[in-house]
């Protein structure tokens, strides 16, 4: 009896060990084949080649190097390549390697900051989960010219699968200088989430800005500053919906002004817009004339594109201001507009003839545009300028058919 139980024990140990065997081998070839799909997803983005090299792949290792390189017409190109390893287990795998950036054979990034990266991937879910990190550094191989860059440390996490990606990025001051002017960018955080692909999508995003300044002269800077952005392509249309806040704008160290806004952009046509951007990305801009892209110059290349251009405009997009507040203790301004704007895509066709390079191509958009904005408490100053009593309390501008007035009253630019 015994000897029978420890035969039915053995057995169900030998059928367990076989099924985790099985499951290790299946985890590790999941990890591969999720692996492959990233590499190809990086391959297809524009402007990009990506290629796994030195691949080794086992039940309960793996190891190998991803490479991304930019593709560029002139100049020499951006690499990264990313080593990584990789613990496969049953129910997910571990990945974790560093990233090393090089331009024309010169390594932009000593070893001690080069940026390092972990990532999980959950083998029954498909979902993945990864953090970058790097430490602050100065490069002067990233711009062009003579210019400086100087990146403070920070954290990249993405979370999610395949369709439906969570990101967050912190980081601390950036700087770039060129000689005596410099642009800095203060502490940041960016969190966002990105459902869909390339042809239809949902991306929701969250700024926040502690400073952006510019030194050269008189310094400007806007402070603590935050934005939000919802952007929606689906099979008809692109809509886009966006909010900003600033608390200070300075002057030379002179606080000025603070203001917020709040606008949407809807009626966009949305296979228009997807052939107009394909187009733009396309490699072969410019192959039709039988002539290489590096040799067509920019306004010839942006002619070849007025048919799509006007494709966009055909279901008259519309442009809403829904709040736009100003306030300055400075000037005394404590104003508040709002309104909307239409392009008449009607008939539009006759606009293909003209190209959008050519000013009269947006002559005749501005006769096609229509609406109205209003402002609240404008300043005395304004008011005076546009012909106005400065005590006018409300100005409403007014555009039909490309000609705009203010309180009914013909505007001239």
């Amino acid at each position: 009896m015994h000897k029978k139980r420890w035969i039915g024990g053995g057995c169900l140990l030998l059928l367990f060990g076989i099924g985790w065997c099985a499951a290790q081998a299946w985890s590790s070839h999941a990890g591969e084949q999720a692996l492959e799909r990233l590499t190809a997803r990086l391959d297809a983005r524009e402007g990009w080649q990506a290629s796994r090299h030195d691949v080794e792949q086992g039940w309960w290792h793996s190891s190998g190097v991803l490479r991304l390189e930019t593709v560029v017409v002139e100049g020499s190109s951006l690499r990264v390549a990313l080593p990584y390893h990789v613990r496969h287990g049953v129910l997910s795998s571990h990945l974790d390697g560093e990233a090393v950036v090089t331009r024309a054979g010169e390594t932009l990034l000593a070893a001690d900051v080069a940026p390092t990266w972990q990532a999980t991937y959950r083998t029954l879910s498909g979902d993945m989960k990864g953090r970058l990190t790097w430490s602050a550094f100065t490069s002067r191989g990233v711009l062009p010219q003579a210019a400086s860059l100087e990146v403070g440390a920070g954290e990249l996490m993405l979370n999610g699968h395949a369709g439906d990606v969570r990101y967050h990025l912190r980081s601390a001051p950036w700087r770039v200088s060129l000689g005596e002017a410099s642009l800095e960018l203060g502490k940041f955080d960016v969190e966002g989430r990105h459902r869909g692909d390339a042809q239809n999508f949902h991306h929701s995003m969250d700024l926040s800005l502690a400073s952006l300044a510019w030194h050269e002269g008189a310094p400007f800077s806007l402070n603590a500053l935050d934005f939000e952005a919802d952007l929606r392509l689906d099979d008809d249309t692109f809509g886009y919906h966006g909010e900003g806040n600033v608390a200070n704008i300075a002057v030379a160290g002179q606080s000025v002004a603070s203001g917020r806004m709040s606008l949407g952009l809807e009626r966009v046509d949305a296979d228009a817009l997807r052939a107009l951007i394909a187009r733009i990305h396309e490699k072969g801009l410019g192959a039709g004339s039988g002539r290489d892209v590096a040799s067509v110059d920019a306004t010839s290349r942006w002619a070849r594109l007025t048919p799509l251009i006007v494709n966009v405009l055909r279901d008259s997009p519309r442009l809403t201001l829904e709040t736009l507040q100003v306030t300055s203790e400075a000037f005394g301004i404590d104003s508040r507009a709002f309104g909307e704007l239409t392009l008449d895509g009607d008939e539009s066709a006759s606009l293909m003839a003209t190209p959008v390079t050519s000013p009269a191509f947006w002559r005749h958009l501005q006769q096609r545009l229509d609406g109205h904005i209003t402002l609240v408490d404008a300043p005395a100053l304004l008011a005076l300028h546009l012909g106005l009593p400065p005590e006018t309390p409300r100005l409403v501008f007014r555009v039909d058919a490309g000609q705009w007035r203010v309180n009914e009253r013909a505007l001239r630019w």
